[in-house]
């Protein structure tokens, strides 16, 4: 028999033609695993955003403001036997949380990233230390699981590694001729993404004699600050047109401020991309080959886009040796911990 799960999430989420989408597609993906396994019941908040990736379920509530949220948090909770998975520490399931704990319920904390850096990207560091006050106490009561061991100082949690990969990620890789230094960017226009600081610094660099253009693809508002030699194309939402953009290009930047397990990170090395990040998350080219991490400045970026251009083939045998996390392996790491008693 089943057991019941709601997964308690503040990502933004939209309704459309009675369907719900919502603009993280682990999330989509989590709720689809998780659904074979339990009784599934999602609790998310409503925003204006456009419909992306597609949830699958009959049984979710969207709530437009906190009151009504946590009213559906604690309607649930009355009933027996149910657990709860919180993604991520937000006002919302922060709230949330505490009224759970009152009632008992078994609890869970799934953290994807580091929020203390992403608050203090966005709103400074003040409102970050408020933000860490909050994710201890919930880290206290909940059984934790994070991405990365970085995330969380508790001794006690369990590490998962997220992915949406499956076997088509790895058909057919495809390389173009290098006559022009492609970069590709993937991801939200978000200021904690790092998008904006790339753009300024690629802009400031000086390439000399070589032909570096960059190529944005993700959700948001076209940038201001477009020279002629970077192109916007908007989000991607096919799997073969993603591909093929990563084919079409020869080198992925990851620009973030902070990132617990990139998932963009993992499907360029596949497609035998070499990535670039910067200091602020290198924690990510741990057991990969083929990424190279830089300052954030035009000259080192420059230098390491010219280091890669010259040894690009001796790069790519390298990379071959890398092993990667699938999507199975994801599910079958959150089955286990879930089923916990």
């Amino acid at each position: 028999m089943k057991k019941n799960l709601v997964i308690v999430n503040n990502e933004k989420c939209t309704e459309k033609e009675g369907s719900i989408f919502c603009e993280n597609i682990e999330i989509s993906s989590i709720n689809e695993i998780l659904t074979r396994e339990f009784n599934t019941k999602l609790i998310l908040r409503k925003s204006s955003i456009q419909p992306i990736y597609k949830i699958n379920s009959q049984t979710a509530s969207i709530s437009s403001n906190i009151f009504s949220f946590v009213k559906s948090v604690i309607k649930s909770a009355l009933k027996d036997k149910t657990n709860y998975l919180i993604i991520s520490v937000t006002p919302y399931t922060f709230i949330s949380f505490l009224f759970l704990l009152f009632f008992r319920k078994k609890l869970f904390l799934y953290l994807r990233s580091d929020g203390e850096k992403e608050i203090s990207a966005i709103l400074g560091k003040k409102i970050s230390k408020i933000y860490k006050l909050a994710e201890n106490i919930m880290a206290k009561f909940c059984t934790l699981i994070v991405v990365n061991k970085l995330i969380s100082k508790k001794k006690e949690f369990h590490l998962v590694t997220p992915s949406q990969i499956d076997e088509e990620w790895f058909q057919d890789v495809k390389h173009k001729n290098r006559q022009q230094i492609k970069l590709l960017y993937v991801g939200r226009l978000k200021i904690e993404k790092g998008i904006y600081s790339l753009l300024e610094i690629f802009n400031k660099t000086k390439f000399e004699n070589k032909e570096v253009s960059l190529t944005i693809a993700g959700q948001g508002n076209k940038p201001k600050n477009i020279s002629k030699n970077i192109k916007f194309i908007g989000h991607i939402s096919s799997r073969k047109d993603l591909i093929k953009q990563y084919d079409e290009h020869n080198i992925f930047i990851l620009p973030s401020f902070t990132e617990g397990h990139p998932q963009v990170l993992i499907e360029s090395l596949i497609r035998q991309r070499p990535v670039i990040v910067f200091k602020e998350i290198e924690h990510v080219s741990k057991n990969y080959e083929g990424v190279f991490v830089v300052e954030r400045n035009p000259k080192a970026l420059f230098d390491v886009i010219r280091l890669i251009d010259e040894n690009y083939k001796k790069i790519i045998e390298k990379m071959k040796k890398n092993k990667y996390p699938t999507k199975k392996i994801f599910l079958n790491q959150l089955d286990v911990i879930l089923n916990q008693s």
